[in-house]
């Protein structure tokens, strides 16, 4: 195989796509998921997800999705505007590929000191309802 057949990337960058980044709210594209069964016996999604820090800085986080964890797979549903789908019972791997929206990024420690730190998607920003109204007012 020709070395040059792949796309470089600068040392600087690869440091930065392995550095730890703040607790925060960030854009997000998913790349790849593929549907797998997890070491417990279910079903679920993994995915390679793009992040975005908004300053041209871009890392690619691992995030698995759990029937265990319906919340989450909720909110990633409606982050990426197919939860018609979720509500369903439709949802699959492709149907996550290319979907853009904003998540909550964290950092898991290594309880056993045996890896570094690295940033975990901890949740999805729910879009607001379109047309969803709140009265805030009290009523005396």
């Amino acid at each position: 195989r020709d070395l040059h057949s792949f796309p470089t990337r600068r040392s600087s960058d690869l440091l930065a796509s392995y550095k730890l980044w703040k607790k925060g709210e960030y854009s997000f594209e998913i790349m790849e998921a593929i549907e797998k069964t997890a070491s417990t016996g279910k079903l679920m999604i993994e995915m390679r997800v793009k992040v975005f820090d908004g300053d041209g800085g871009e890392k690619i986080v691992t995030e698995r999705l759990l029937v265990e964890t319906p919340l989450k797979l909720a909110h990633a549903a409606q982050a990426c505007g197919i939860h018609d789908k979720y509500l369903a019972g439709e949802i699959a791997d492709a149907d996550f590929v290319g979907k853009t929206g904003r998540l909550f990024l964290g950092i898991e420690k290594d309880k056993q000191h045996k890896y570094s730190d690295k940033n975990v998607v901890t949740d999805y920003v729910v879009p607001a309802a379109k047309n969803a109204s709140f009265n805030l007012s009290r009523q005396a």
